[in-house]
């Protein structure tokens, strides 16, 4: 019988002979390089691809305190292409916190393929971060389906920090009265690595509110892509919806396409889009070294100011606190002296654990 896959062109994507695992490659063992640290999880969840996929299902009325964290980790001794199925399933009034990583061990090359779907029931609560972080030769294809009922809630946060070619897909449809959605993107690429970023958000009812927030960081000839589109639809009144896309370009080889878009079918709605892609604003940069600051420091600083807008998003303390930190050890590039640096980090940079290449 012919594989689904068998056909399909992943050239893009790294696709020399590369191989799907077998059910006796799930008991690898590896470690996470995203592994939170001090974090108080419920559990914690290793998916691997294999089988029918994983589903997670939150009961009605159900407050889960504690964090859920799903680590894919494709940990192989071959070139893989690893398929995930994830569904959600979280019931009227819940409330949960998902932290999901993709992460590879090693650096042999991979492609991982992930499915996820998200099915929000009425006044339902839902927090889910997405943390990427692969070796330079992966690539990613992370597509996210969320459905959303009347009065629920969205706080979607997607931080792609490595990666040879990630590509994220993202739609979110809210199907019923008052809903809310806050969905935020950073991205840090160098060298040849590429992130493309797609998000759609549907206004089908009225009085729904959603925020799109994404931001970018490109060194060297890295490439990046932002495709953000909002559809109001016919009768969804009272609609509030925001999309705004922010990039910093480092040499004049990164390359960054942005194109937000808004279609909307009915008057009473405010709704707003914008782009800036530029390079770092140097009146600051000179302001902060006439206050005797060094251009290499002033640079990290403006780049972590940057960043953080995104990273204040993130409402767990602990996670919070450990993405602050990888993304001040993907600043500091090749930096190994942490007494004189201005961005103080949880853990030291010559962390052998630590593998971030962005130079600023």
């Amino acid at each position: 019988m012919k594989e689904a896959w068998q056909g399909v062109d992943f050239s893009e994507f790294y696709n020399d002979q590369l191989e799907r695992p077998t059910a006796a490659d799930a008991a690898m063992d590896g470690t996470c390089c995203c592994t939170i640290p001090n974090l108080d999880a419920d559990r914690r969840l290793f998916v691997n691809g294999f089988g029918e996929g994983t589903t997670l299902t939150i009961a009605k009325g159900e407050v889960v305190e504690r964090p859920i964290q799903i680590q894919s980790v494709v940990n192989m001794n071959r070139k893989a292409l690893v398929e995930l199925h994830l569904k959600i399933e979280v019931g009227a009034g819940a409330r949960v916190r998902i932290i999901h990583c993709d992460d590879t061990v090693g650096p042999l090359r991979s492609l991982s393929d992930n499915h996820v779907e998200i099915a929000i029931g009425e006044g339902a609560v839902v927090e889910y971060y997405k943390l990427q972080n692969l070796n330079d030769q992966s690539g990613l294809i992370n597509r996210t389906f969320v459905t959303m009922q009347a009065q629920s809630q969205l706080n979607l946060v997607c931080a792609s920090l490595n990666g040879g070619h990630i590509c994220n897909h993202a739609e979110v449809r809210m199907q019923g009265e008052g809903c809310s959605v806050q969905a935020d993107g950073l991205y840090l690429m160098d060298h040849d690595q590429r992130c493309d970023n797609y998000i759609f958000v549907e206004h089908a009812k009225p009085h729904c509110t959603s925020h799109a927030l994404y931001k970018g960081i490109i060194d060297d000839q890295a490439r990046a892509q932002f495709n953000g589109h909002v559809l109001v639809q016919d009768g969804a009144y009272k609609t509030e919806a925001s999309q705004t896309n922010r990039n910093i370009l480092l040499t004049d080889k990164a390359h960054v396409e942005s194109k937000p878009f808004l279609e909307i079918y009915n008057d009473d709605v405010k709704c707003s889009h914008g782009s800036t892609t530029g390079q770092m604003d140097m009146q600051a940069l000179y302001y902060m070294q006439t206050r005797g600051i060094s251009e290499r420091t002033a640079r990290m600083m403006l780049s972590y100011a940057f960043c953080d807008e995104v990273v204040q998003h993130i409402g767990i303390e602990s996670l919070r606190e450990a993405i602050s930190s990888m993304v001040k050890k993907r600043l500091h590039g090749e930096l190994t002296s942490c007494a004189d640096c201005a961005l103080q980090c949880s853990t030291p940079c010559n962390n052998p654990e630590v593998h971030f290449k962005i130079k600023l």
